[in-house]
This record gives C-alpha cells, structure tokens and sequence, in this order.
C-alpha cells in the first residue's frame, strides 16, 4: 500500500501578500536611508543658519524647515517614484502584481511616516531653541497645532503619518503615468500630470504643513477640529493618492 502526499501550493492572495511584504521591506529601507541623508543635513541647516544669519547682521524671517516647505514629504514622492520605475518588472518577473507594489510601497511609508513625524516634531522643537538662544523672535511651525502641548505633538505626528503615504502613492502614480502616456501626448504631459496634485493638496491643506500650509501659518485653534479635519483629509488623501497609483499602475505595459 502506497501513500500519496499532496505537496500545498499557496494560493494567489498569499503570493501577493508575501510580494507584498518584500516590497515593504526594500522601501522601507530605501526610504530610511535617504532620510537619514535628509535629516541629518537638514538639523546641521537648523543648528548653522540662524545663527549664521543673525552672526552677519541678517534679519530671520521665518522657520528655515518650513519656509522650504517641510521638505522631508518630496523625500518620500521621489524615493517611491524612483524605486517603482526600478523595480517594477522585476517585481512582476518575480510573480507580483501591480497592485502588491502600490500596497507594499504604502504599507513601508505608513510605517516611515511615524518616524518623520517625531524627527519633524524635534527640528521644529530645536530650531524655536536655537532662535531663543540667538535672541530672534520664533514665529512658530506650520503644524496643526503649536508644540507646547501633547496634543500639538501627537496631532503633528499623525499628520505626518498621514503625509509620507500620500507623498509616496503620488510618486508611485506619478512612475505609472510616465510609463504609460502615449508618445503623441508628451507635450501635454504636464496637464494630464494635474489630478495628482489632488491628493498632495487635500494633506498639506488639511495638516496645514508643506508648500500650501505655509500661508496657514499657526494652524487651528482647537485642538479637537484639529485631530477631526488632519485624520479625515489625511486618510482621504492617501485613499485619492492609492487609488490613482492603482489605476495608473494598470495601465503600464512593460517591455522586456
């Protein structure tokens, strides 16, 4: 009498999510190394030029990390862009999918997004000290709420939990509508480039952060309409951002 093993094969939602996984793998660690570059020049900025400035008889007019529109966000945008236009055929060679790509590259910037939410909480935090320490008036971060209470501390860091993903989705769709544009509409790429600006418009709008929160300088005023309208426009932003990655993702034919 002889006995059969059946060997288990994984099904199709295991595959992906093991593709998946390895994706958030190499982000996050391609994302944590370029912010290790970002931050470390960035807190050197903050420690040298406000005090260069006032050294020199220069007037300070402003928070350096912010006036230059809370950089560490474009950070993410480029890293996902630039790693997706890499790697996706070797990712769909290795058996994943569109789709596992855009997940993986959200699941490692939601796990980086805490970290360059407590980094922007300390530069902001350590620059109003240096601005103390030179004797200048600080004119406060854009942040949804100011730093001096926990609220205002966590609620930053939400917000830029929130960021890093939508920052991210944005260059992964921004490689999928590269790819998959037509040679005769090159020239009017960047207006079929617009609808991504959506989403980097909801959260800097809402987090009252980046290059449109710098007008909106001082944030909300309670604490609670805060946290309601940073963790609605955020999550809103980074759904608009991934459904855009997928749809243009989709389209992308790639070529051997």
């Amino acid at each position: 009498m002889t006995t059969t093993t059946a060997l288990s094969t994984p099904d199709a939602g295991t595959l992906q999510r093991v593709a998946s996984a390895a994706v958030r793998r190499r982000f996050v660690r391609r994302l944590l190394a370029a912010g290790a570059w970002f931050w470390g020049i960035w807190a050197f900025v903050v420690a040298v030029v406000p005090a260069a400035v006032d050294r020199w008889g220069g007037e300070l007019v402003g928070l350096t990390y912010e006036l230059a529109g809370a950089p560490a966000r474009w950070v993410a945008l480029a890293v996902a862009a630039i790693y997706c236009g890499a790697w996706l055929r070797g990712h769909l060679a290795a058996g994943g999918t569109r789709r596992s790509l855009v997940i993986g590259v959200l699941q490692g910037a939601a796990i980086v997004g805490p970290v360059f939410g407590v980094l922007t909480v300390l530069l902001t935090l350590a620059e109003e000290r240096v601005f103390r320490a030179i004797d200048e008036p600080w004119p406060g971060g854009a942040t949804p709420l100011p730093l001096d209470t926990v609220a205002g501390i966590v609620i930053t860091i939400v917000g830029e939990t929130l960021v890093v993903p939508t920052y991210a989705l944005v260059g992964a769709a921004a490689i999928g509508y590269y790819r998959a544009l037509p040679v005769r509409l090159y020239l009017l790429g960047p207006l079929h480039a617009v609808p991504l600006l959506v989403p980097l418009a909801i959260v800097d709008l809402s987090t009252r952060t980046g290059l449109l929160g710098i007008p909106l300088r001082g944030g909300y005023d309670d604490p609670v309409v805060a946290a309601l309208v940073v963790a609605a426009g955020g999550v809103l932003a980074v759904a608009v951002a991934g459904v855009g990655a997928l749809r243009l993702m989709a389209r992308v034919r790639v070529r051997p």
